[in-house]
């Protein structure tokens, strides 16, 4: 693989790296354990590991590799949810990580729109369905801090 090559293969990590970037913004404000500069580098090792699955020219290789990071990215999930009492903590934090390692594999499959269109819509859904929620419910049923449920569980 030629340096111009190998350069050329960088624009989709920093594509994921800036996309992560937005979602671990939105974590980073809420002052969670992964904010975003490990947003950044989840979504950029995912867009790596498909730009060298890209070169294997076997797409049964590269879909195993996709299948590992996204079990890999669940181990990290695992470390960052904390329970505390009866209430789980940071499931939000952990499944924004999960997806932030799902838009780096589009973005390294050099699915832009798809990897631009997910991470919008994900930042939707950490944003604005959060202020939308506050509004509907004013009396902080559903804020970051409280139980969602029966079970204890939190964001």
């Amino acid at each position: 693989m030629s340096a111009q090559t190998q350069l050329e293969a960088l624009v989709p990590v920093l594509v994921a790296a800036l996309l992560a970037g937005v979602i671990g913004l939105d974590r980073e404000w809420r002052d969670s354990p992964a904010g975003i500069r490990t947003h950044m580098l989840v979504g950029m090792g995912a867009a790596l590991i498909m730009a060298m699955a890209s070169e294997l020219y076997d797409p049964a290789a590269a879909a195993r590799l996709a299948a590992n990071v996204i079990t890999g990215v669940g181990f990290i999930g695992a470390g960052v949810i904390i329970r505390r009492d009866s209430q789980v903590h940071e499931l939000t934090t952990a499944a924004s990580l999960w997806f932030v390692a799902i838009v780096g594999l589009a973005a390294g499959a050099h699915l832009y729109v798809l990897a631009g269109g997910g991470a919008g819509l994900g930042w939707c859904v950490l944003a604005l369905l959060r202020w939308l929620t506050k509004r509907a419910w004013p009396d902080d049923v559903l804020d970051d801090k409280s139980s969602d449920g029966p079970d204890g569980m939190t964001e």
